[in-house]
């Protein structure tokens, strides 16, 4: 029995953003994907010199270009995409196999997680052009996997990979489930079952189960030796995207519940102020150095320098969220992808739009350490920068859904969104924001014609005070809700959402630290606005924790410029951590926990 979401994303053709987002879109586009090298990235299947997760590259650019170039209209993009999958098919053995590795290397080390992201590139293709060869090359690529992997007989799936007891090699659920959805091939979904329901996506135990269980996301899959744990957050979220599609095509609430389950200890434990996570110990010391869950939550504001948030783990984090979102509906889930865009995302992005920071610092600076990059003739590719620009295509799924009743507006991105309707007409929604620089949205309804139906918007749960008009009329709103509003829809009627955007000061979970949010945004010190950045300073507030701040002069570059005060008087300078560290080197140095004063 399949499940059906309950929230459902436009077509693309349905969405056309304006502003901050469309132009980074574009830079990323000109400045990344239409530069990359992809004859390049197709050598290593080509040579199978058996290099090290070197395959995933083409998969993931394939994988966000398709979309963005689908959304743009990009006939150039379009056909350098085109020309890379010739490429790659032309490497295809008459077996199925498509591999960087050597025959007697396969299935080992990296090669089935290289498989997964060929997979879900040749998925974002063929869903691009509608090309057959993609689809057939994709089924004998799959049935190849197959061959080689599975029950006894067959080499153990949980006995591959390089360092994760399976975990990573597991991962390799989503395009297979995904490839059963499109050609209901029944092998696929017992393949996928004997992953979920036999190996548990772990050799040292299922991490479904686990999940299910409460068990932390830093003890999944451990052994009791800090040296020898296999936490890492990147590869487990990619797990539990897998499971997702399990629960769509199984109907079995289990499996629904285990993904819910893991996603709320995720960002009870593991997910920092800037929506990330992942870091060096305590705990957790194994293979991955810095990339591991560590409950580092609760010592996001530690002065060490062992928090090391992947942009990969940001990435996977938000499409894992908006997955769950599309299942569920639970507006919470939007709050997170919210948070992660406007802050993790988008600092990730280097100004010039071709690189993309590994590790997203809380303080320090950008771009200084990375664990896993290729040169691709002269462009320095790392997991993080070919990951990147999946967090800015998925937007276009997660910005403005529809369910039963009409559309949802999950998050707040100018532009312009045809949402279909159920009784078979459409409605237009035109998104007038300056965002979240400004806590205005001003939505113009166009139905195709006059009709009942239900506009949902998200309440943030951060926005105390929020005022909702619809044509006019009061909406009553909670913090952390839908409102929903129904009625009899005409052309030119508008929906006026105002939220509540003062400053709050948010105390560390451990040590005395402090640290400022506006509305989604958090708030940096930078080295370039002068002053000791790591001076303890005590912030003035209200009871309440709301922070009235002041204008700043714009010295750099930044969405938001502004000066909180402080209780000797004074007052310190403040920008949106996206927009902070931007020189990516000791010039714009940044800090986000503010040690107390």
């Amino acid at each position: 029995m399949s499940i059906s979401d309950r929230l459902l994303p436009l077509p693309i053709g349905a969405i056309r953003f304006t502003g901050p987002i469309d132009r980074c879109i574009r830079l990323v586009c000109e400045r990344h994907l239409k530069v990359l090298d992809q004859r390049s990235l197709v050598d290593w299947f080509r040579d199978r010199r058996n290099p090290f997760a070197s395959g995933e590259f083409w998969g993931k650019t394939m994988r966000s270009a398709c979309p963005l170039m689908r959304y743009l209209d990009d006939a150039g993009l379009r056909e350098r995409m085109r020309i890379s999958v010739d490429d790659l098919l032309s490497t295809q053995d008459a077996d199925g196999c498509i591999s960087t590795r050597t025959p007697d290397q396969q299935p080992l080390s990296s090669d089935l997680w290289e498989r997964k992201y060929v997979l879900l590139g040749l998925l974002a293709w063929h869903e691009a052009s509608g090309e057959p060869r993609a689809l057939d090359a994709m089924v004998r690529l799959a049935d190849h996997v197959l061959a080689l992997v599975g029950p006894s007989p067959k080499r153990r799936i949980t006995d591959t990979g390089w360092a994760f007891a399976g975990i990573e090699s597991s991962s390799i659920l989503e395009p297979m489930l995904r490839l059963h959805r499109l050609t209901g091939h029944r092998r696929l979904l017992e393949f996928a079952r004997y992953i979920v329901e036999e190996e548990g996506a772990c050799g040292r135990g299922s991490i479904f189960a686990a999940a299910l269980a409460g068990v932390p996301p830093k003890d999944i899959g451990g052994n009791g030796d800090p040296a020898q744990s296999i936490a890492k957050a990147y590869e487990s979220l990619s797990c539990f995207e897998g499971l997702l599609e399990y629960h769509r095509l199984t109907g079995e609430p289990r499996w629904l519940q285990a993904a819910s389950a893991y996603w709320r200890a995720v960002r009870e434990r593991e997910i920092t102020v800037i929506g990330s996570g992942g870091g060096e110990g305590p705990h957790n010391r194994g293979p991955g150095t810095g990339e591991q869950w560590n409950d580092l939550a609760a010592d996001q504001a530690d002065p060490a320098p062992r928090l090391m948030m992947e942009t990969c783990v940001t990435v996977t984090w938000m499409k894992f969220s908006l997955n769950l979102l599309r299942l569920t509906g639970d507006p919470a889930i939007a709050d997170e992808i919210e948070r992660s865009l406007h802050n993790a995302l988008l600092g990730a992005l280097r100004p010039s739009g071709d690189n993309w920071d590994y590790f997203q610092p809380l303080h320090g600076r950008r771009g200084n350490t990375v664990n896993f990059a290729s040169d691709i003739a002269g462009f320095p590719l790392s997991c993080c920068t070919a990951n990147g620009p999946m967090g800015l295509a998925m937007l276009l799924d997660a910005a403005v859904m529809s369910d039963a009743a009409g559309p949802v507006i999950n998050l707040f991105i100018p532009g312009t969104m045809t949402v279909p309707l159920a009784d078979g007409h459409s409605v237009r929604l035109d998104i007038t924001t300056a965002y979240p620089v400004d806590g205005r949205i001003a939505i113009t309804v166009t139905p195709s014609r006059p009709g009942r139906f239900t506009i949902a918007v998200r309440i943030p749960a951060w926005s105390a005070a929020t005022h909702l008009e619809a044509d006019g009329q009061v909406v009553g709103t909670s913090p952390g809700t839908f409102a929903r509003i129904e009625r009899i829809w005409s052309p030119g009627e508008r929906i006026v959402l105002d939220l509540d955007m003062r400053c709050r000061r948010l105390s560390a979970p451990r040590g005395a630290f402090d640290a400022v949010v506006r509305g989604p945004l958090v708030l940096a010190r930078d080295h370039r606005l002068g002053g000791d950045i790591d001076a303890p300073v005590a912030i003035t507030a209200d009871p309440a924790g709301c922070v009235i701040a002041s204008a700043q002069n714009a010295s750099v570059a930044a969405q938001v410029h502004c000066r909180i005060p402080t209780n000797d008087g004074g007052s310190i300078p403040l920008i949106d951590y996206a927009s902070a560290g931007a020189t990516w080197d000791e010039r714009s140095r940044l800090r986000v926990w503010l040690p107390r004063g």
